[in-house]
C-alpha cells in the first residue's frame, strides 16, 4: 500500500502539521505535486512531501483517507523550494501554508463545488425540456456554453438564475452532479498564451544604458578599475570553490558596484549557471535592468510583486524551462526557481525593504543564504553603508569581505558642510532653510545645475527637541527618544512603557524654545517655491508616487533636466544617478536620529551617507549641506566625513553595552484587536505566562529579558489597537522554544480569544 505525507494548504496553526493519505493506484504522484485531499468536513489543496509504504506507529490505517486527485495544470514545486518553505516557516514562526504561498506564489485558488451536467445538449431528454420546462433548459444551456461544460456552483447560480433549492432538486432527479475541483486564481486564458511585456521591462529597454560612471555607453564594455577587478576576483574565486559562501562588497557611493555585478554575472552565465540580482524597491528594477538588457537580451527577466497572475505563471514556466539566466527584481524575486542557481546579489543590502512586513516575516538576505547553502553557491551583499550585522560578520571572518574605497575615475566624494540651525535661530533666521543652503541653491539655479533636497518624514514619530541647545527628551532606561502622543498629552517609551509629561522649558538649558519636532516634504516644496518662484520643483514621496507611473515620470523629467530641484524622502537615497546634480541639501537631520528605535543612529548614518552620494557622480563636482540642531552628534559628524568604519566601531560598542543586536536576538509579538482593553489584557496575560516560563536553571535562558508589555509605536492601525511584548536573548533556538511555550499556554487563556498575534524574529524596527 502506498501512502503520502501531505502538507495541507490551510493557514491555521492548529492544522499546521503533516497528514498521511492513501495513494489510489490510479494516481502517479511525485514530491512537490499539488493534490486535493479531504480534511475534516471539507476538501483542501495539499502538497506531496514524501511517498512511503510504512505509516508511523501512532497513525492507524483505518483512519487514513484517500487522496482525491491531482490539481490540474499546476506546476509542481521544486524540492529545494519546498524545503525552503519548511525552513522559512520554522525560522519566522509562521504557518507552513503561508510560507508555501510566499515561496510558490502560483498556489492561489480554492477548492469549491462545480456543477456538472449528466446529459449532453443533444440528448432527447434535454431537448424535451425546451417544451416541458423552459427555465430548466435555459439553465442547462448556461453549462453547455461554459468552456469546461461545467461551472463553479456560485457562478452557475448567478448565471442560471436558479436557487439553491432548485439545484438540489435537479441533483436528486439526476440531471446534475456536484464535483469538487480546485479553482486556480490564475485566469484560464492567461495559461494558454505568452503574456505581454511588463511596463517596467519596456521602460528598461527604452532607457539608454548607463556605464559605471553614470554616463551613456554605446554597446562597449568599460575597463574595470583596479578595485573593481580585485572585487571580481574575490567573488569568482568563491564561485570556483563551489561551496556556500557569503561575501560583503563594501564600496563607497559611485565606486561602480553595478559593474562588478555585471562582470561576475557574465562569468556565471558563461559557465552554464544562473543568477538573481535583487534591488530594494520595484521602482529601481528598470533602472538596474538597463545595465543588463543590452548584454543578455531575452535571458533577463524582471520579476516583482506587480506582475499579474498570468504573467507570473508565464515567467515561472520560462524559468523552469531554462530560458532565463538572470532574474532582476525586488524582495520576492529571491524565490525565482532558476535551475543551476549559482549566485544571488543583494544590492543596497542594508535597506529595510528586504524585510517582509507580513507573514512570513522573512529577510531576503537570510533566504538568499539558505538558497545558496542548498545550491552550494555565493551570496554577494553590496552596499556603501552595510548593515551592522553584515559588517560585524565580515570583521569576525564569518563571511567574506572585499572593499572599494574610491569612486570611478578617482572622483572625490562630495564635501559635506554641517549647518548648526541653533545659530541660524540666534541670527534671526526662522526659515527651515539655512542661509548657506539658500545661497547654494541660488547659485545652482544660475548655473543651470540641479539640486536635491532630502527630508525624512515619518508622521507618527514626533520627538521633543530644544531649538537652542539641541536637547532631546529620551528614556533613561532604554536610551531612545520618547514619542509624543497627542492623546493624553504624554511622552512614552515604546520599549518599557515609561511615561513623562512634556516639559515646558528645556531641562538642559532652561530655554522656552522646546517644541514637538516634525516637518513634511509638502511644506518644504511650498517654501522653496516661495523662495525661488521661477524654479521648476518636483516632489518625490509616498503621496506623489502612489501610482507607479508617477515615479517613473518624475524621475524621467528630472533626468532630462526639465526640473531644477527634486524634493523627496528616503526614495532619494536609493541608487539614483543624475550627472547634473551638484548639490544635496538635508533638512532636519535630527528627525533621523531621534526615532524611538535602537537602530536610529545606524539608519541616520546610512541615509545621510547615501543621499550625500547622489551628487558629484559625473564630471561636475558636488556639495552637500546637512542642517541639524545636533552638529556634534557622532552619526552626523561621521556621515559628513563618509567614515563608515569609524562609525561602525562606535556603534557596535554601544550595541554591546546595551545588549542590542547583533549581540542578542529579539523576538517581538504584536497583539491586535479592535477593542483596546482586550489588547491590553491579552498583552499582560501573555507577559505573565512568559515570566512564569523562565526556568530557575541556566539552560540557555540566563540571559533572557522580557520587554513590555507596551503600546506599539503605531498604537492603532487600520482600526486595530496594537501592543507589543518582546523577548531578548543571546541564542535564537532557545529563545524560539521559550516563546513557543509561553504562547501555547497563553492560547489556552480566555484573554487570547479573538486577539491576533503577529510574531517577528529579529525585527528591523520596534515600530
Amino acid at each position: 500500500m502506498q501512502y503520502a505525507e501531505v502538507l495541507v494548504d490551510v493557514a491555521n496553526r492548529r492544522l499546521d502539521q503533516i497528514f498521511h493519505y492513501r495513494v489510489p493506484q490510479s494516481l502517479s504522484l511525485n514530491v512537490g505535486m499539488r493534490v486535493l485531499v479531504p480534511l475534516q468536513h471539507r476538501q483542501v489543496q495539499g502538497i506531496i512531501l514524501r511517498r512511503t509504504e510504512v505509516l508511523p506507529a501512532e497513525v492507524k490505517d483505518h483512519t487514513i483517507k484517500d487522496i482525491i486527485g491531482v490539481v490540474e495544470d499546476a506546476l509542481a514545486i521544486p524540492e529545494d523550494l519546498l524545503k525552503l518553505a519548511l525552513w522559512m516557516a520554522e525560522r519566522t514562526i509562521c504557518p507552513v501554508a503561508q510560507s508555501l504561498h510566499t515561496v510558490w506564489p502560483l498556489m492561489k485558488g480554492k477548492v469549491e463545488d462545480w456543477v456538472v451536467p449528466l446529459a449532453s445538449k443533444e440528448d432527447e431528454d434535454v431537448q424535451t425540456l425546451k417544451f416541458l420546462d423552459p427555465e430548466v433548459y435555459k439553465g442547462f444551456t448556461v453549462l453547455f456554453r461554459a468552456r469546461q461544460k461545467a461551472l463553479p456552483l456560485s457562478i452557475f447560480l448567478q448565471r442560471s438564475g436558479f436557487t439553491q433549492g432548485k439545484v438540489d432538486e435537479l441533483l436528486n432527479q439526476g440531471w446534475l452532479r456536484l464535483e469538487s475541483r480546485f479553482t486556480s486564481g490564475i485566469p484560464a486564458g492567461a495559461r494558454a498564451h505568452s503574456s505581454e511585456k511588463t511596463d517596467l521591462l519596456e521602460a528598461a529597454e527604452a532607457e539608454e544604458p548607463l556605464n559605471s560612471e553614470g554616463g551613456s555607453e554605446n554597446a562597449q564594455r568599460w575597463k574595470l578599475t583596479p578595485e573593481q577587478s580585485e572585487a571580481c576576483q574575490v567573488i569568482e574565486k568563491a564561485l570556483a570553490k563551489k561551496v556556500h559562501q557569503t561575501i560583503l562588497l563594501h564600496g563607497v557611493t559611485g565606486s561602480g558596484k553595478t559593474e562588478v555585478y555585471r562582470e561576475v554575472i557574465t562569468k556565471v552565465i558563461a559557465q552554464g549557471g544562473t543568477a538573481i540580482l535583487l534591488v530594494p524597491e520595484i521602482s529601481l528594477t528598470s533602472q538596474v535592468a538597463h545595465y543588463f538588457q543590452h548584454q543578455f537580451g531575452k535571458q533577463v527577466i524582471l520579476l516583482h510583486s506587480g506582475l499579474k497572475s498570468g504573467e507570473k505563471l508565464k515567467v515561472w514556466q520560462d524559468i523552469l524551462k531554462g530560458q532565463i539566466k538572470l532574474v532582476i527584481g525586488a524582495r520576492s524575486a529571491v524565490f525565482a526557481p532558476l535551475p543551476n542557481l549559482r549566485l544571488i546579489i543583494l544590492d543596497e543590502e542594508h535597506e529595510g525593504a528586504y524585510k517582509q512586513d507580513e507573514n512570513p516575516k522573512y529577510h531576503a538576505r537570510d533566504v538568499a543564504r539558505k538558497r545558496m547553502e542548498q545550491h552550494q553557491g555565493v551570496v554577494v551583499l553590496g552596499s556603501a553603508t552595510p548593515s551592522l550585522e553584515s559588517y560585524a560578520a565580515a570583521q569576525t571572518g564569518k563571511i567574506g569581505f572585499t572593499k572599494m574605497e574610491h569612486r570611478v575615475a578617482l572622483r572625490p566624494l562630495p564635501p559635506v558642510e554641517l549647518v548648526d540651525m541653533r545659530e541660524e535661530l540666534i541670527k534671526g533666521n526662522r526659515s527651515m532653510f539655512s542661509v548657506a543652503l539658500q545661497s547654494k541653491l541660488r547659485s545652482r539655479l544660475e548655473n543651470r545645475e540641479q539640486s536635491m533636497i532630502f527630508l525624512n518624514r515619518r508622521g507618527y514619530s514626533t520627538f521633543v527637541n530644544c531649538r537652542e541647545c539641541g536637547y532631546v527628551v529620551r528614556c533613561q532606561a532604554c536610551d531612545v527618544a520618547l514619542t509624543y502622543h497627542s492623546h493624553g498629552q504624554v511622552m512614552r517609551c515604546h520599549y518599557c512603557n515609561h511615561e513623562e509629561v512634556p516639559p515646558h522649558v528645556c531641562p538642559e538649558c532652561g530655554s522656552w524654545y522646546i517644541r514637538f519636532f516634525g516637518q513634511g516634504t509638502q511644506r518644504v516644496e511650498e517654501e522653496l517655491q516661495e523662495l525661488f518662484p521661477k524654479a521648476k520643483i518636483l516632489r518625490l514621496d509616498w503621496d506623489t508616487t502612489r501610482v507607479q507611473e508617477n515615479y517613473s515620470r518624475i524621475l524621467t523629467t528630472f533626468r532630462k533636466q526639465e526640473a531644477d530641484i527634486l524634493v523627496g524622502t528616503q526614495m532619494l537615497a536609493k541608487g539614483l544617478d543624475f550627472p547634473n546634480v551638484t548639490l544635496v541639501g538635508v533638512i532636519a537631520a535630527d528627525q533621523l536620529l531621534n526615532m524611538p528605535d535602537f537602530r536610529a543612529k545606524e539608519r541616520a548614518f546610512q541615509l545621510l551617507t547615501q543621499v550625500a552620494g547622489r551628487t558629484g557622480r559625473s564630471t561636475k563636482p558636488g556639495e552637500v549641506i546637512i542642517q541639524t540642531y545636533s552638529p556634534k552628534d557622532r552619526a552626523i559628524v561621521l556621515a559628513s566625513q563618509h567614515d563608515y568604519p569609524h562609525f561602525f566601531w562606535e556603534e557596535i560598542k554601544y550595541r554591546k553595552e546595551r545588549r542590542y543586536p547583533p549581540f542578542t536576538h529579539v523576538i517581538r509579538v504584536i497583539l491586535l484587536h479592535e477593542q483596546e482593553e482586550r489588547v491590553i489584557k491579552a498583552a499582560h496575560s501573555l507577559t505573565d505566562y512568559l515570566r512564569l516560563g523562565i526556568p530557575e536553571s541556566k539552560n540557555g535562558y540566563n540571559d533572557l529579558v522580557i520587554l513590555g508589555p507596551a503600546p506599539a509605536i503605531l498604537s492603532r492601525l487600520k482600526n486595530k489597537f496594537r501592543w507589543q511584548v518582546s523577548v531578548k536573548g543571546k541564542r535564537l533556538d532557545p529563545l524560539r522554544t521559550f516563546l513557543h511555550q509561553g504562547v501555547q499556554k497563553y492560547a489556552q487563556d480566555s484573554s487570547s480569544q479573538g486577539v491576533q498575534l503577529n510574531i517577528e524574529v529579529d525585527p528591523l524596527s520596534m515600530g
